[in-house]
């Protein structure tokens, strides 16, 4: 079978002279062998590798080994640094990952049959996708492989055709967290963006200014909790977020930090309200776009 959609990506990898590398653990080669599927793929299909075992994950992608023993092989840090290790291997500009569950045995209280995690990086920013499948195992298997090649399709489209031009803006986001819960903020309506959207501490890089900088600054004007009030718990990856409708690509840095005194937390004007939640009840809110899978990158 040669999906429609294989083709489209083939034209636009050959139209935008991209490479493409595959690193693939639950899918086992499927993803790899739908793009090669495509006469001429050899074009800009460079290559792929099958990191079914932990090991090979770490010693032949690059997975960090602390990565591993703390998220877990199916999770969104794994894929993101899975995508990245194949394309810094293959010498790639885009490299793209799976890693899940595909059944009908593996699951965990937390990570359920059909749970996958897709990563996609290109040049130095990396995207993850979270979805869940509801079929048996052949099935998940083929509709993680498809997904991954729309989530593809739809980046190809976004970044790199030229049929839509996204302006590029750096932004921090700054989760803070007290006893296990984390501060979540809502906008008020005066604020540019997302009015009403609930999200964490936020703001654009300024230039002159490195993401950490700016976070420190971010923290101080949204809450007016300096420096001494907060220890850095993680810095994560940045996450790539397209906005068709602000005709936008945010490139969001990621941080997490721990509040020694929640007292004495004061928000500004961009705010109109905050509540402290548990991290797995962020989808049950309206959020800014992709918020949960910004905490995935600090968690």
């Amino acid at each position: 079978m040669k999906p429609q959609i294989a083709e489209e990506i083939g034209n636009k990898l050959r139209k935008s002279r991209l490479t493409i590398s595959v690193a693939e653990s639950a899918t086992g080669g499927l993803i790899a062998s739908l793009i090669s599927d495509i006469a001429g793929s050899s074009d800009y299909l460079r290559g792929g590798i099958v990191a079914y075992d932990n090991q090979i994950k770490e010693k032949v992608l690059g997975v960090a080994h602390q990565t591993l023993e703390k998220h877990g092989a199916v999770s969104c840090q794994t894929a993101a640094e899975m995508s990245q290790g194949i394309r810094k291997l293959m010498e790639t500009d885009i490299g793209i990952s799976d890693t899940g569950i595909a059944g009908p045995t593996g699951a965990t209280p937390n990570k359920p049959i059909g749970l996958f995690y897709f990563g996609l990086s290109c040049s130095d920013t990396t995207h993850t996708e979270r979805h869940v499948f509801s079929g048996n195992r052949v099935e998940n298997k083929q509709q993680a492989a498809g997904t991954v090649l729309r989530m593809l399709n739809s980046y190809l489209d976004k970044a790199c055709s030229g049929t839509i031009t996204l302006e590029a803006k750096h932004v921090v986001t700054c989760f803070l967290e007290y006893k296990g819960k984390i501060l979540l903020l809502r906008r008020s309506q005066r604020v540019g963006t997302y009015q009403g959207k609930w999200a964490g501490v936020s703001g654009y890089i300024e230039q002159g200014q490195t993401s950490f900088q700016q976070a420190l600054r971010e923290i101080e004007e949204e809450t007016h909790l300096i420096k001494n009030d907060i220890v850095l718990v993680k810095e994560g990856l940045p996450l790539e977020v397209f906005d068709k409708g602000l005709s936008r690509k945010w490139i969001i840095h990621p941080y997490r930090f721990s509040v020694l005194d929640p007292n004495k937390i004061e928000i500004d004007w961009e705010h109109s309200e905050t509540q402290w939640i548990l991290p797995r009840d962020i989808e049950s809110l309206s959020t800014v776009p992709q918020l949960k899978d910004a905490w995935e990158r600090v968690a």
